[in-house]
């Protein structure tokens, strides 16, 4: 189970901070007229996470990590009519990850996966978070899936490596919000419980940390990572009376 005081008073001290940087950095991009992608896309996932930090694990676990989830899709999520061609969530989400760990020079992402690691562990042995679990729901499946992390454990420490650990990690936590999400599981049920309450610690504190790299060393600066944005704010084309 995971509670703490402290935890939470570090996070709210965490969110106040890079709020702070982002509101003034937002304001010299918006008078310059540059940058509206990531001005909108930081804009939104910081309004989802000032109301994911409202909520407490393990009392309210659940919303949480939906509403954690929500932010970091909006820092990756991309939109295009194309339907037939355009890339898959996953796929685009995989080289949004790529793309920050390995501008993140200074490891803070690695951090946030090291200080959590129990927790990752936990989700990435999970044989209810893997879909070839669900292909073949056997012990043999569910004995590959609680070897994961020890395979995976040698990434944890290696900068170039922790990608190897993020990837999977998501992966489990995807498949954990779609239970949430798509009602495949009961509001607050004591089945899995700790799985809950680990995905909602690891994903809370990977966003943060995901915001803070942005606002605080630079990674705004490329416009091109956040073009274009998913349904952007549009006046109406025609008056609609109420």
């Amino acid at each position: 189970m995971i509670r703490g005081t402290s935890a939470t008073i570090y996070n709210m001290g965490l969110f106040k901070s890079i709020s702070s940087i982002w509101s003034e950095k937002h304001k010299e991009l918006y008078k310059a007229e540059t940058h509206d992608a990531i001005r909108l896309r930081m804009h939104r996932a910081m309004s989802w996470m000032r109301k994911a930090q409202e909520f407490e694990v393990p009392d309210d676990a659940d919303a949480r990590l939906i509403f954690s989830w929500i932010a970091l899709n909006t820092m990756y999520a991309k939109w295009d009519s194309d339907i037939d061609n355009r890339d898959p969530e996953w796929k685009v989400r995989e080289e949004f990850l790529r793309w920050i760990v390995k501008e993140d020079v200074t490891g803070r992402i690695q951090e946030s996966i090291l200080g959590n690691r129990k927790h990752c562990d936990r989700l990435l042995s999970e044989e209810h978070l893997i879909n070839s679990y669900w292909g073949n729901p056997t012990r043999e499946e569910a004995i590959k899936a609680r070897t994961k992390p020890r395979k995976i454990g040698k990434h944890y420490h290696d900068a170039d490596e922790v990608i190897n650990v993020l990837v999977p990690l998501i992966k489990c936590t995807s498949m954990l919000r779609s239970q949430l999400v798509h009602g495949m599981s009961t509001y607050d049920s004591s089945a899995n419980r700790d799985v809950v309450e680990a995905g909602a610690k690891v994903i809370f504190d990977l966003v943060m940390t995901i915001l803070q790299v942005i606002a605080e060393d630079g990674l705004w600066e490329n416009d091109a990572v956040w073009q274009p944005v998913p349904y952007p704010p549009m006046q109406p084309h025609i008056r609609r009376d109420r």
